[in-house]
């Protein structure tokens, strides 16, 4: 299919979830508690006025995902990009040119739960598409966790054009802006698990801020 641009959302920030992000929990003492708190409600407003959701997806063999083994069978993949747009970043880099590293500690962090909402709302959008078809959907998997390897974010950018909402590759692979998502899930009666049953457990990537405790 056609790639599907998706925009004119708007997604939900969590307060608790930015608390969680930053390691806050309630034993902070009364009066930074308190500071945090104000700074938090201050950047989720902030936030809201940066923040820019946009998706792009497709619905693919998995083979059409040129030079990858990894959806090897698999009838229908939806594979997409989405991003909450680079207002919100540059805000970052300029409070912590100010000087103001809290304020930007704490609206990178609503950049994450940010983008994690708008990764959800694809998710939930590509479910409902398929859903239509009698089809449910797998859970997501991200180039770069488990055993994805990141550098197949090349061949995501072949099959989408991340141009259309704003999203480049750097060398790297990394996406810029930063607060972007790229992933894939299994569309059919019967999904298989694209990811391992404890991911976490199995990813790499030990600061990850998504990583739960234990």
């Amino acid at each position: 299919m056609e790639p599907v641009l998706v925009e004119g959302f708007g997604v939900e920030i969590d307060p608790e979830e930015i608390t969680r992000l930053l390691g806050r929990g309630s034993g902070a003492p009364g009066a930074a508690a308190g500071r945090l708190e104000r700074v938090i409600d201050e950047m989720l407003s902030r936030a809201g006025e940066l923040i820019a959701p946009r998706g792009i997806y497709t619905v693919t063999p998995g083979s059409g995902l040129l030079g990858s083994t990894h959806f090897e069978g698999l009838e229908r993949v939806a594979f997409c990009i989405c991003t909450i747009g680079g207002g919100l970043e540059r805000e970052v880099s300029e409070l912590s040119a100010g000087d103001e590293l809290l304020r930007a500690v704490v609206l990178d962090s609503a950049g994450s739960v940010a983008a994690e909402e708008t990764a959800g709302y694809m998710e939930r959008r590509i479910r409902d598409e398929a859903a239509c078809e009698g089809l449910r959907i797998s859970c997501r998997a991200s180039p770069g966790y488990g055993d994805w390897d990141i550098e197949e974010q090349r061949a995501i950018f072949k099959l989408l054009p991340g141009e259309r909402i704003g999203v480049r590759l750097s060398k790297s692979c990394m996406m810029i802006p930063r607060k972007s998502i790229s992933f894939a899930v299994h569309v059919a009666e019967d999904p298989v698990r694209l990811r391992g049953e404890n991911s976490c457990a199995e990813c790499d990537v030990e600061d990850c801020p998504y990583r739960p405790p234990g």
